[in-house]
């Protein structure tokens, strides 16, 4: 397979990254999950823009311009032969030979580096019948906004899920003895109540860029969306609950804990289907 790295092509086997890395000594660093359908690659300029903003926030070189690393990962695909499959980029703030916890010298150049990765596997009957959710405590940082490297708390919380026939896992913090939902270990979450939709309020949780997809779509359906906190109990009172990322697009959940919901609720399954037209037609 090849890959990308710091201005060439490179076979991925090869293992170019130096072992002093920030990106692997102090997880110094960010990414992009990017969709590639038939070839093409779905929303990369949102994507690329959110590691741009976050890039700028942390102070780490962007090596590559929008134009020239588009045109780069169309490249890649084409070389791997990906058609329904993953993009991923990594920017970090490059090697430091002292593991030194002080930012390395200015003249250090960052790594960048992209991955074309074919689709991971889900269960096709997903969509049709829905998933099941495990809460767990939200254990991450206070910077969650920008979509870093530092996945230790994402990769318990799913796994968790995963030991237990989950597909996800539903992550809260708690203010004043109150428990209240955050997102999921790579996805965000919306429910249905009257007929009005809800979602956690950007508060020290990723903006997904489905998430932003979604919410425009549903109100171009005609519903009112509320972003706010939301009390745990809130989503365990649901009519309709469902799910929305890169990978798994907009996905029914069935069950929280022990709580069920109807699959397919009208509302979302307005929502799918509003989201699959958009899907299969971006570029």
């Amino acid at each position: 397979m090849w890959a990308f790295l710091d201005g060439e092509f490179v076979q991925e086997k090869e293992r170019l990254v130096q072992l002093e890395n920030r990106g692997l000594t102090f997880a110094d660093g960010l990414f992009e999950v990017i969709r590639t359908l038939e070839g093409r690659i779905l929303f990369f300029e949102d994507h690329y823009s959110r590691m741009k903003k976050s890039a700028e926030f942390f102070n780490i070189e962007m090596r590559f311009p929008s134009e020239e690393a588009r045109r780069i990962a169309v490249e890649l695909v084409k070389r791997n032969g990906i058609e329904d499959g993953e993009l991923y980029i990594e920017l970090t703030r490059g090697t430091d030979p002292h593991r030194d916890h002080r930012y390395p010298p200015k003249e250090t150049r960052s790594t960048f580096f992209m991955l074309a990765l074919p689709l991971r596997k889900i269960d096709s009957t997903s969509w049709r019948d829905g998933v099941k959710l495990l809460t767990y405590p939200d254990l991450r940082h206070g910077l969650c906004e920008h979509k870093t490297i530092n996945l230790l708390p994402n990769v318990l919380a799913k796994n968790f899920a995963y030991a237990r026939g989950g597909y996800e896992a539903l992550m809260f913090r708690e203010s004043n003895g109150k428990k209240y939902a955050t997102e999921g270990g790579s996805s965000n979450y919306f429910f249905v109540k009257d007929g009005v939709f809800y979602t956690p309020e950007v508060d020290n949780i990723l903006s997904g860029i489905t998430r932003g997809k979604v919410i425009s779509l549903v109100e171009d359906l005609g519903y009112e969306v509320v972003e706010k906190r939301i009390a745990l109990e809130e989503f365990f009172n649901a009519e309709e609950v469902f799910l929305a990322s890169t990978v798994s697009r907009v996905m029914p959940v069935r069950a929280i804990d022990d709580v069920s919901f109807e699959v397919c609720g009208k509302h979302t399954a307005k929502v799918m289907r509003a989201y699959e037209d958009l899907f299969f037609s971006a570029r």
